[in-house]
């Protein structure tokens, strides 16, 4: 059922969210470039719920269940309203997803029309170098990787463009400009969680002090690399930071500290705790979505049916004495209740209607497996007939 759904995808995304978050929190120590796998590990995984949630099991068995009278006129007309709390959350949750792609969209259209406007430099790790309007260094594009810097570039000095240019390369061989995209996706799926838009942020910090560690493993001391940053952000006029910024939206304080208390001997990470900590994530993910339902087989006793309430028959349909038949997947959980309701086996939509609103109500002793209750998948055929 939708409710469910929703409620299951919630709490199972924000899970997901907060171990990520945990896991930032013992890796403080460790490599930017670390924290910022976490950080895209885990919107990813909690993105891919809700989306793992949709993908159904096969149902394998077959419980018969007879028609029964009739029902009386009396019953509620079928037609009912279906803005449903449920169906309002997940319109609400839609239109957020939409509006968080348009705003991202509108991102990249600033990005394309700057990219446009501005004149070639040089190239650089296989990157563009070109000059915009912009007023802080910046790199766009995944596949042609573009690093955009201010007109006024043509002033500095040759060791702040170095520091400058290294900083932009390490964006483009880390491929930083597709896990921003990576992370907008993941974070207008799920834009309601409080947690998405933190770890979001966090992503963009640990980008930048990643690149920072390797301007500093290049050789820049810390002190002229300092100078460089403070320069970027007294240059920067503008409040909407797009792509990969030099002038990250964090505090410049929080970053300068990150310069001086860098060791070179500490910078180097095992590749093995680079992989291994998004892994844990992606695992976690497929722990999370993963919902054992079992299908008949050796040990399994299926489920059957307790308590019914017939279901109302559709008006216009007993009018033209029209008759049915509707095949209804679900799952029959333990708590005696089908979950998972889909119509398999069409008659007309009033049938349909009414076959899940009544299945819904029913009762059911649970499957068992070694006599214990278990999700057991099954198929019931719901009867119209005219007597």
């Amino acid at each position: 059922m939708l409710e469910s759904y929703l409620i299951s995808a919630a709490i199972k995304s924000t899970v997901l969210l907060a171990a990520g978050l945990l896991c930032l929190r013992l890796l403080r120590g460790r490599d930017a470039a670390v924290r910022h796998l976490v950080c895209v590990a885990a919107l990813v995984s909690a993105a891919a719920t809700p989306l793992l949630a949709l993908w159904p099991p096969q149902w394998s068995f077959l419980i018969s269940v007879p028609a029964g009278p009739p029902a009386g006129s009396g019953g509620s007309d079928l037609g009912n309203n279906p803005w449903t709390w449920p169906m309002t959350l997940a319109s609400v949750w839609a239109f957020g997803a939409f509006v968080m792609v348009v705003r991202a969209v509108g991102g990249w259209v600033v990005l394309w029309g700057a990219g446009r406007r501005s004149t070639y430099f040089e190239c650089q790790d296989g990157a563009e170098v070109r000059m915009s309007e912009l007023t802080t260094p910046l790199t766009c594009g995944v596949v042609r990787p573009l690093i955009l810097l201010p007109r006024t570039a043509r002033d500095w000095d040759d060791a702040r463009m170095r520091a400058v240019l290294l900083h932009e390369s390490a964006h483009v061989r880390r491929r930083d400009c597709l896990a921003k995209h990576v992370a907008q996706a993941a974070r207008a799926l799920v834009w309601w969680n409080p947690l998405a838009w933190i770890l979001a942020a966090r992503l963009g910090r640990e980008q930048e002090l990643a690149c920072d560690d390797a301007v500093l493993s290049a050789g820049v001391s810390a002190d002229a690399y300092a100078n460089v940053l403070l320069d970027v952000a007294r240059e920067c006029s503008s409040s909407l930071l797009l792509g990969c910024a030099m002038a990250g939206s964090f505090r410049l304080r929080e970053r300068l500290m990150h310069l001086f208390e860098w060791r070179k001997e500490a910078a180097p990470t095992r590749r093995r705790t680079a992989i291994a900590i998004p892994l844990l994530l992606v695992l976690v993910t497929g722990v999370s979505c993963a919902e054992k339902i079992y299908s008949i087989g050796p040990g399994i006793v299926p489920p059957r049916v307790e308590q019914k309430q017939e279901p109302v028959y559709p008006p216009k349909e007993r009018n033209a004495k029209i008759e049915g038949s509707v095949g209804l997947s679900l799952v029959v959980g333990t708590d005696q209740r089908a979950h998972d309701i889909r119509v398999i086996k069409s008659a007309t939509p009033a049938f349909d209607a009414s076959a899940v609103t009544a299945v819904r109500t029913w009762c059911f002793e649970p499957g068992t497996k070694n006599g214990k209750p278990v999700p057991v998948r099954a198929r019931i055929d719901v009867n119209f007939r005219l007597r």
